[in-house]
């Protein structure tokens, strides 16, 4: 997770009118939130304005290491297959259960 903040590191927070603002006074709409690929934003129960890795890219990511998994026997060296596997596994899961805690589902 990391904060959305302005030039002066000050974090963009929700306000009720639907705009983002920092202290410093300067303002962001929602259609002004560009996420870097494999990104997605949302608001923290703080209320400040985050970037997530994007779920639906880690939901891919899992599934391709489950059948990497399942078809290690058919590498040369399978046990290496099968730690990276687990490695993909484990951050995916990562980044599921921190998109779940922000409400953002794949």
């Amino acid at each position: 997770m990391d904060r959305i903040t302005c030039a002066h590191a000050h974090p963009y927070t929700a306000r009720p009118d639907g705009l983002f603002a920092c202290a410093c006074g300067e303002q962001l709409t929602a259609s002004d939130i560009e996420p870097d690929a494999g990104q997605v934003w949302t608001v923290d129960t703080s209320g400040a304005l985050v970037m997530v890795a994007d779920p639906s890219i880690a939901l891919e990511s899992l599934q391709d290491a489950v059948r990497d998994l399942r078809e290690a026997t058919d590498y040369p060296d399978p046990i290496a297959v099968r730690n990276q596997a687990v490695q993909a596994l484990s951050e995916a899961l990562c980044v599921l259960r921190e998109s779940v805690a922000y409400d953002i589902m794949p």
